[in-house]
């Protein structure tokens, strides 16, 4: 760990009135960095990947989703939530879809009309953390995730400074699109940097995700420089990087790196996220797209076990 630390509480109350934009804080997670996690999702993201299992981390402002199969028909607006509100094809219909479905947030009683995403402060968050601390003397701990936290630097600097003032193992979830030193900054105070690598070819990344690799890349090349303590996570997703070719390509690529980055977590392809699309009244961007087989996740994952890497399926 990096280290337990005072902060004098002059500082502490500042950075507990530091605030930003979540949309969950998930308990008991395994597959987020060591041990058991709390997960801290952030929302805003600078990549619209066509398989995002969170789309409602894409956009920074709160989003108004419809999940009308949680609709217990409570009557009090005479009509069930339609299932089919997320394919009406015109958009004044949406906007005053919207309208209506906002009212009916304020009074669902099932939690099927509602807002994703509000502005918490990092006090407020980080006390909601430590409730979970009990489950962390296994090396457990806070993961930032989203979405992408280094958008909110101040807001993830805050988060993560106090959970290291408490002894709180931290880790990253990135993508890796943003300038060096809005990671920089936070490094001294994370334990683990899961840092996502989705393909090597520039072209084809910039094609499926919405932003070339360029960046994101530079940003790997220097955390191996430095010897970060950097797990490389690798979804695998049919159609865009789960062929031998590409894994092989990645795989070298890794291994050509200054410093000793060993680990890759790949995570197989789901499309558990296509209610989510349809609640938030979005189409699903990787319609027709079947799933690996468990099979054929091990061969890939065998791949670049060949090459040296150490390989974990599903983090």
């Amino acid at each position: 760990m990096n280290g337990c630390f005072e902060l004098a509480t002059s500082e502490r109350l500042r950075l507990e009135r530091v605030e930003g934009t979540i949309f969950d804080i998930q308990r008991y997670s395994l597959h987020d960095g060591p041990g058991l996690r709390t997960n801290v999702f952030f929302k805003g993201c600078p990549l619209r990947c066509g398989w995002c299992s969170n789309p409602e981390s894409q956009q920074r402002p709160p989003e108004l989703a419809v999940f009308a199969s949680q609709c217990i028909r409570c009557g009090q607006w005479g009509d069930a939530c339609p299932d089919g509100w997320h394919a009406q094809p015109d958009e004044h219909w949406k906007q005053n879809a919207r309208a209506e479905y906002a009212r009916r947030a304020a009074l669902c009683p099932a939690g099927g009309v509602r807002w994703i995403g509000e502005r918490r402060t990092a006090g407020d968050v980080l006390a909601e953390v430590k409730r979970d601390a009990v489950f962390y003397e296994d090396g457990g701990g806070m993961t930032l995730t989203g979405g992408e936290p280094v958008l909110q630097g101040d807001f993830a600097e805050a988060l993560l400074r106090l959970a290291c003032a408490e002894c709180i193992h931290t880790a990253i979830e990135t993508c890796g699109h943003y300038p060096w030193p809005a990671l920089e900054r936070l490094l001294p105070h994370l334990d683990v940097v899961l840092f996502d690598v989705k393909h090597v070819d520039n072209a084809t990344h910039r094609a499926h995700t919405g932003v070339g690799n360029e960046l994101i890349l530079a940003n790997l090349r220097r955390l191996a420089a430095r010897s970060a303590p950097v797990i490389i996570r690798v979804p695998l997703i049919p159609g865009f990087n789960a062929t031998v070719e590409q894994i092989l390509a990645l795989g070298e690529m890794l291994v050509g790196l200054d410093g000793a980055i060993t680990r890759v977590d790949v995570l197989p392809y789901h499309t558990l996220a296509r209610a989510k699309y349809a609640a938030l009244a979005r189409p699903y961007p990787w319609q027709g797209q079947a799933g690996l087989s468990d099979e054929e996740v091990e061969s890939l994952a065998g791949e670049l076990r060949g090459m040296g890497l150490t390989v974990t399926v599903g983090g």
